[in-house]
């Protein structure tokens, strides 16, 4: 490890998938320079702004001890496994030490953790190596294929081919379908999950050996890819019979050094997706805080908008299907406006897909063309066909950023609840009328205001007498006093519908050939019905 990788960057790397600081703070800028593996029966030399994993130590007693060496060291952190717990012994001797005491995540291997401390290079913008993650796969799965002369894939655990070997042209119908699709089809996964075959890997810590269970599909070995107690997921080369013992042994290491491949591939997409989060949070905030982002962003952005999307109808926050469809959504988006907006940036926050479109000196942002790849976008969103997207307005100045969401979001919160709104896609301010009812049932709401007037006095008295007087009053505000229109909308006779309209201008004393009262009577109705879903 180079001297000016730092402590920052190793928490910021590995925070999200590994390790999470327990005790004491991160000094972001403190120059890490070397990974020590700590021994109780023969303690190593500590240099000064090492990492030490505290492998086997655990209890309050065992971490404060070390906290003391370490401080006289002068060292930059202490890795020790989860469950961690912080005493006020150990949060002082954290504190006034600086050296942070981290807590890594339960399954994952001590070997793995220093291997990816230890090999890892870094440049000036952070952590590099990331785009080749996906080639060690590929290293891994050619280099098995020459030892076990056969073609081989590397899945994770949902079944996706990750990697495979370069001789998929000698492999069977079912892996060359797999291969082309990035993804075993059903077809050939449904045998396998229904024999059990997923449920005996996974257990396994050896290579099986799996008989050819359907047509097109033949024999195969697979073996399980873990990260300590996690399965990440499986590789599988295609054979006639169980492997040899040299051969089995060639696939366990193969697994070995694929876990390491696939936990450094989470760790860069977990560590990408958490600095586009922050991008993206900290430009649609708008305000200082917006124009230092903006900064770092390189060109001269000059403002922009923002665009809010998410999912139809109610959810419940935090669930996790529903934050991997978002993920997934958001993914998709990124893919999609990058050909034709480049800068653009796209992240999950706060329960919601934000698309950040920054304009430069000299551009000029058009809604139309905005409209147009969002509509593009949810007509392909073919998965859900209940995403949702609203474009807020766009903006001079990268401090005024916080506008744009403010208006996106009101926009998005109308088209996922106002159940009488259709569209999938809309500019915001075309939304200003349902914005502005919504806002007014928000205010009655936190007042705790309740609808009082000729449409309460209607629904009392339909609620005394099961009539439907209110119900007759909407539909003919809604059909504009057109009584046939309003009669067959209710599946009701005309006399019988004007019969309804003299009683309930009788029982709540209404004039309605005077259009200030139409108007409030219409805007009662909109506020009283369950459109506007809190």
């Amino acid at each position: 490890m180079v001297a000016h990788t730092t402590l920052g960057t190793v928490v910021e790397w590995l925070g999200l998938t590994l390790l999470t600081a327990r005790a004491g703070s991160v000094d972001s800028s403190r120059s890490v320079r070397s990974v020590v593996v700590h021994d109780i029966a023969d303690p190593p030399s500590v240099p000064t702004g090492a990492v030490v994993l505290g492998v086997g130590v655990q209890g309050e007693c065992a971490i404060a001890n070390l906290l003391r060496e370490l401080a006289a060291r002068e060292a930059a952190a202490l890795i020790v496994r989860e469950p961690v717990t912080v005493t006020p012994l150990i949060d002082e001797l954290a504190s006034r030490s600086g050296v942070v005491v981290l807590g890594l995540v339960r399954g994952a291997s001590w070997l793995q953790v220093a291997r990816m401390l230890d090999d890892r290079q870094v440049d000036d913008d952070g952590w590099s190596g990331g785009a080749t993650e996906a080639l060690d796969l590929f290293e891994v799965a050619n280099s098995l294929s020459a030892l076990l002369t056969t073609p081989v894939t590397i899945e994770d655990v949902s079944s996706h081919i990750v990697a495979f070997s370069a001789d998929q042209a000698e492999a069977d119908e079912a892996r060359k379908a797999s291969v082309l699709g990035h993804q075993v089809p059903a077809r050939y996964n449904d045998p396998m999950v229904e024999a059990g075959v997923f449920r005996r890997l996974y257990a396994a810590t050896a290579p099986i050996f799996v008989p050819s269970l359907a047509d097109g599909i033949r024999p195969r070995a697979a073996m399980p890819v873990r990260a300590g107690a996690e399965v990440m997921g499986s590789i599988w080369a295609i054979v006639d019979e169980p492997l040899s013992e040299s051969r089995a042994t060639a696939m366990i290491e193969a697994a070995s050094t694929a876990a390491i491949a696939m936990l450094r591939r989470r760790v860069a997409s977990d560590a990408s997706r958490q600095m586009r989060a922050a991008l993206v949070g900290g430009l649609i905030d708008g305000g200082p805080a917006a124009v230092g982002t903006a900064g770092r962003m390189g060109g001269n952005v000059t403002g922009g908008c923002v665009i809010a999307a998410g999912i139809r109808g109610r959810r419940t926050a935090g669930h996790a299907a529903v934050s991997a469809e978002l993920d997934r959504l958001a993914n998709a988006l990124r893919m999609w406006l990058h050909p034709e907006l480049p800068e653009s940036a796209v992240a999950v926050v706060d329960e919601t897909v934000y698309a950040v479109i920054p304009a430069y000196r000299g551009d000029c942002l058009q809604l139309r063309q905005l409209r147009r790849l969002a509509e593009g976008f949810v007509q392909r969103a073919a998965r859900h066909d209940e995403f949702v997207m609203a474009i807020g307005k766009p903006v001079v100045g990268v401090a005024a950023m916080g506008e744009s969401r403010r208006e996106a979001d009101l926009g998005l919160r109308v088209l996922r609840t106002v159940t009488t709104v259709r569209q999938r896609v809309a500019v915001a301010s075309d939304l200003q009328p349902q914005i502005l009812l919504m806002q007014l049932s928000d205010l009655m709401a936190h007042e705790n205001t309740t609808l009082s007037g000729p449409i309460a006095v209607l629904h009392a008295y339909d609620e005394q007498h099961q009539s439907a007087l209110g119900e007759t009053l909407h539909a003919w505000l809604d059909n504009f006093g057109d009584v046939a229109a309003a009669a067959a909308a209710l599946h009701v006779h005309k006399n019988t519908f004007r019969y309804r309209l003299g009683r309930l201008v009788q029982i709540a004393d209404i004039d309605l050939d005077d259009p200030e009262v139409r108007f409030q009577l219409m805007m009662q109705f909109r506020l009283s019905a369950p459109a506007f879903v809190r």
